[in-house]
């Protein structure tokens, strides 16, 4: 199991990463148990897929440091919706509870999280950006590109044809590794496609994984063949 989020996308088979829709031990079980390559979650967020509502990291101390024990797979944290709630964020007390890196907007990410050191950084762009502009963020000290760019009336449709397209055109303009959310309703045969694209990994959500141990174990496994 790769430690760094990092040394995860930079191998040669595409990983999986488990964006859990409570920050919950049971369900962190599930995605391990299931074989997940990497695990995500959330803090001071109103998050549209799952429907919760995530609290402060004080909320969630306990429950991070008892994954961190049992997972030592890289483990990420979106720390907010807004720039306002990731202005005050201590990294340092992130990378002591067991985070590896963030995942944040970039309309979320100001100068602080940028020039620290603490955590590995990945950037989601949504459709407003255009192939160019994910070149430019090559420029910056970023791991990674998230690319939740489907439109809000399409989330938990099939993958089709043009989304494929896209995410190559976006592959085609940038060496940096490229994460693809299940803003769509991925199934393990969307996996093989974009491996054979190049993408990196793909991160699946509530939309995919649902919310129960059970949805969760059954989903994942089917991707990792377990």
């Amino acid at each position: 199991m790769e430690t760094t989020l990092k040394k995860m996308l930079f191998r040669k088979e595409i990983s999986i990463i488990a964006s859990l829709p409570e920050n919950r031990i049971d369900l962190a079980q599930a995605a391990i148990d299931a074989g997940v390559d990497g695990l995500k979650f959330h803090i001071n967020v109103s998050h549209r897929a799952s429907r919760n509502e995530f609290k402060d990291i004080e909320h969630y101390f306990e429950i991070f440091e008892e994954v961190r024990r049992k997972f030592s797979g890289p483990i990420g944290l979106v720390i907010g919706d807004e720039i306002e709630k990731v202005l005050g964020t201590n990294t340092k007390q992130l990378k002591n509870l067991g985070f590896d890196y963030y995942s944040l907007y970039a309309k979320d990410i100001g100068s602080k999280m940028l020039l620290q050191n603490d955590l590995e950084r990945t950037v989601a762009v949504n459709d407003n950006f255009c192939f160019e502009q994910v070149r430019i963020i090559e420029s910056f000290n970023i791991q990674a590109v998230e690319l939740s760019i489907v439109r809000k009336e399409d989330y938990g449709l099939p993958m089709n044809f043009e989304d494929f397209i896209t995410y190559k055109s976006y592959r085609d303009n940038t060496k940096l590794p490229l994460i693809i959310p299940s803003q769509k309703n991925l199934v393990p045969d969307d996996m093989v496609i974009l491996q054979e694209i190049g993408i990196n990994a793909i991160m699946l959500g509530a939309v995919t994984i649902g919310s129960t141990v059970e949805s969760i174990f059954e989903t994942i496994s089917r991707f990792t063949k377990k």
